[in-house]
């Protein structure tokens, strides 16, 4: 017989309509939530008693560069600037085949602790074939739910000269995607699940994103997912604008941050059935904008929340909820102050950014069917939040206490599939106590591995494409225009690969 758990005494948030009303029992049978009531009357099972905490489900991450926990806060003073010089160019070139499974690892299993049960994993890290089997492993030994998105972008070689023509021509990736289709993730309905994400092409001509997507839609990609409109240095590439035109976007797009999407964008979105991360943290500390993600509620844009980066904010969704919900009312209140005129109501309530992290971000990820709300049938992602804290009683409302009062601490148990990987407030995983000492001595190498000249240099290389003064960004907005105009795209887009190149120098002061 398969193992039966019963979970009693249960505040149960279930997020699915109509709701079981207050505390009850969930039992839990074969992976799957097999019922849910207020005495189900069951003996044969393990009995967690969840004391009156909250039950609800695990959540859901839609959008987080995993492997970056090896960096945990290195870039909490950064930019966007910054981010792509340090972490894209100057250490992610150092990490090995071994540091890829131990930061994914790691990354997974903070997820886990902070009740996150599912993870879109925008894995752009794969330097080499070992690199993208030791990125899946790292993510496989945690028990995590995720998408696993095979990055496509190029990963500079260490020690050697960032090469700008290959970022845009080499095809490698494309065939060792189909490789690890084949060998490594090759069921649609397992624990994890294979995607693809694209590279950075916004400032490039169509043509060279046109392979990936073809790519992901020829290997029966669960996701395909993508940067874009991250920043208002983007705005004039109308890089979606050209993708809907082009039919490239579809209901397996998952398209990242999108923070200077236009309405008209965000409707032909919802029309495909496309979806859409935002990382409220990440956007906000790094110049890319005002989060669109009450705009794309409102267009009808399945959206979730996604963490992002750890290598400069937070690793838990309860952040993101806050300042998700925070940005989107502070902004919608600005609009009426400048009118003079105080809200009268909040438009963004606290369900709506529970269900962000829960029943959107699933359906964001393709996954609503399974996981994201607690029903019958569905799998058992869950986690028991406790209520018994000073800081989180009385709990008058469970939806506004997870909104807005609990945090990664206060998450007791947690349950993927039905297996329960964190208990009493400790992760069970095996080798999770251990890991401290392994990522400072990894974190400590990569980072003496990345030379003063070779971080002088990622700047440099950098700086030519980012508008860091009025006069670079004016240059960006006629280079936008000159994208979408066929013919004169390829030779404006040559003009900045040679830029580009010329760029890289030791800048002496970064």
């Amino acid at each position: 017989m398969s193992q039966r758990t019963l979970i009693t005494n249960a505040n149960l948030l279930t997020l699915a309509e109509p709701a079981p009303p207050g505390v009850g029992q969930l039992l839990i049978e074969g992976g799957r939530i097999a019922a849910i009531g207020r005495d189900l009357g069951v003996t044969d099972a393990e009995i967690v008693d969840a004391g009156g905490g909250i039950v609800m489900p695990g959540m859901v991450d839609t959008h987080r560069h995993t492997w970056q926990s090896l960096l945990r806060a290195r870039l909490a003073d950064g930019t966007l600037y910054d981010y792509m010089a340090l972490a894209r160019y100057g250490y992610a070139p150092h990490f090995t085949a071994s540091d890829a499974e131990l930061g994914n690892y790691a990354g997974a299993l903070d997820a886990l602790n902070a009740g996150v049960t599912t993870v879109v994993d925008h894995s752009h890290l794969v330097a080499t074939p070992d690199h993208a089997d030791a990125l899946l492993t790292g993510l496989e030994k945690t028990g995590i739910r995720a998408v696993y998105c095979y990055g496509l972008a190029d990963v500079p070689d260490p020690g050697a000269p960032i090469d700008t023509e290959r970022a845009y021509t080499s095809r490698w990736r494309h065939q060792d995607a189909e490789r690890f289709r084949t060998e490594r993730l090759p069921a649609d309905d397992g624990l994890i699940r294979f995607g693809i994400s694209g590279s950075e092409f916004l400032f490039a001509p169509l043509h060279y994103t046109v392979p990936e997507v073809e790519l992901a839609r020829r290997l029966d990609a669960h996701r395909f997912t993508v940067h874009v409109a991250n920043g208002p240095f983007t705005r004039g590439t109308r890089y979606v604008t050209r993708l809907l035109a082009k039919g490239l976007v579809d209901d397996r797009t998952l398209f990242v941050h999108g923070n200077t999407l236009t309405s008209d964008d965000l409707a032909r979105i919802a029309s495909v059935g496309a979806s859409i991360s935002v990382a409220p943290e990440s956007e906000m500390q790094m110049g890319m904008g005002t989060s669109i993600w009450p705009s794309a509620r409102h267009a009808g844009v399945a959206g979730g929340l996604g963490i992002d980066i750890v290598s400069g904010g937070s690793g838990d969704l309860f952040t993101q909820m806050r300042l998700a919900l925070a940005a989107g009312r502070m902004a919608a209140n600005d609009k009426l102050g400048k009118r003079g005129i105080m809200p009268e109501k909040l438009h963004l309530t606290a369900d709506d950014a529970v269900r962000a992290v829960t029943i959107d971000g699933a359906r964001a990820a393709g996954l609503d069917r399974e996981v994201g709300t607690l029903e019958v049938g569905k799998c058992a992602d869950l986690i028991l939040v406790r209520a018994a804290a000073t800081h989180l009683s009385p709990v008058l409302d469970p939806v506004k206490t997870v909104a807005l009062q609990a945090g990664a601490g206060d998450v007791e148990l947690v349950m993927v599939n039905g297996r329960i990987v964190k208990r009493d407030g400790q992760l069970v995983v095996a080798g999770s106590k251990e890991l401290g000492t392994r990522l400072q001595v990894a974190a400590e190498r990569i980072l003496t591995a990345a030379t003063d000249q070779s971080l002088d240099e990622a700047y440099s290389y950098v700086r030519a494409a980012f508008p860091l003064d009025r006069a670079s960004a004016v240059g960006a907005r006629v280079v936008g225009k000159a994208l979408q105009i066929r013919g004169l795209d390829d030779k404006v887009f040559r003009m900045m690969l040679a830029q580009s190149a010329k760029a890289q120098r030791p800048a002496g002061v970064r």
